[in-house]
């Protein structure tokens, strides 16, 4: 299966293999690395494949019960699951019910813990070396306007998106109807994963997820992964017990008991999602 002459790309956590029978299809296969910083700081976690693969099988088997549109297939084996090829768009969406994290180096007027209604949604651009720059959408010049997502806004560099910059800028949304579209599909999966996670006593305080579209039927999916990487969640709303990434940010020196701390909340994590099927 992994053949090198099947390889499509390798990220900082995942490799992503084309499907030797199907070329409408894909295989991603998770890593054993956790990483923060936009890579800078890097680990090795022993496992987090197998957790991070349960994870997202769980998850999307999930919104695919709630008639979500996503890329996921089914699980191929423990690291790897199977998944409709797509064109990936190359942002992020954040979804925000709590005010948390990079969104208070952007907003320090607001307290930490506010609670948002309706939710926030923020979209950047995926570019490690600029730190991943927030893209706000000007409707009315038909643009996205990049600022530094490290720094108040104002404060740090804004300027004009052009999207031929990048290899993949024909698939920047390009008017406020697919802005709409994205921001709809990313709302809706946040509410359902709220609402699931609640049921376990778990806040979702935010949510980061990235969408495609189908190589062969164009539709807008929900794509990549969603495993603990991917938001934040504290047990009985309880920011103390946090299970997710942000533990590892936290720590100033990786230590091997730091890392079975770790381990420890991604296989928490892992065993309770698959409580989402049923």
């Amino acid at each position: 299966m992994y053949n090198e002459k099947y390889k499509i790309c390798e990220g900082k956590s995942k490799i992503i293999w084309q499907d030797p029978n199907d070329s409408s299809q894909v295989l991603i296969q998770n890593k054993s690395v956790i990483t923060a910083g936009d890579g800078k700081k890097r680990d090795f976690l022993p496992n987090k494949d197998e957790m991070a693969t349960e994870t997202t099988c769980n998850v999307f088997h999930f919104l695919h019960t709630h008639g979500v549109a996503t890329h996921y297939l089914k699980r191929a084996n423990s690291i790897t699951f199977l998944a409709k090829k797509v064109s990936m768009i190359p942002i992020e969406v954040v979804i925000r019910k709590i005010a948390f994290g990079s969104y208070l180096k952007r907003h320090p007027e607001v307290p930490e813990g506010a609670l948002f209604s309706p939710l926030v949604t923020e979209f950047f651009l995926k570019d490690d070396e600029n730190h991943d720059p927030l893209m706000i959408w000007e409707e009315n010049e038909n643009k996205f306007i990049l600022c530094n997502s490290q720094e108040p806004l104002g404060d740090g560099w804004i300027r004009l998106f052009d999207p031929s910059l990048l290899v993949n800028g024909s698939l920047i949304p390009k008017n406020t109807l697919e802005i709409q579209n994205i921001r709809k599909l990313a709302v809706e999966v946040f509410w359902l994963l709220e609402k699931v996670w609640a049921d376990l006593q778990v806040q979702l305080v935010d949510l980061k997820i990235e969408m495609g579209f189908d190589s062969e039927t164009g539709n807008l999916l929900v794509a990549d992964v969603i495993d603990n990487d991917s938001w934040r969640i504290w047990p009985q709303s309880d920011k103390f017990q946090m299970k997710d990434k942000q533990v590892y940010r936290d720590f100033k020196e990786i230590t091997p008991e730091a890392i079975k701390a770790i381990q420890e909340n991604y296989k928490w994590v892992s065993e309770i999602t698959f409580r989402f099927k049923y």
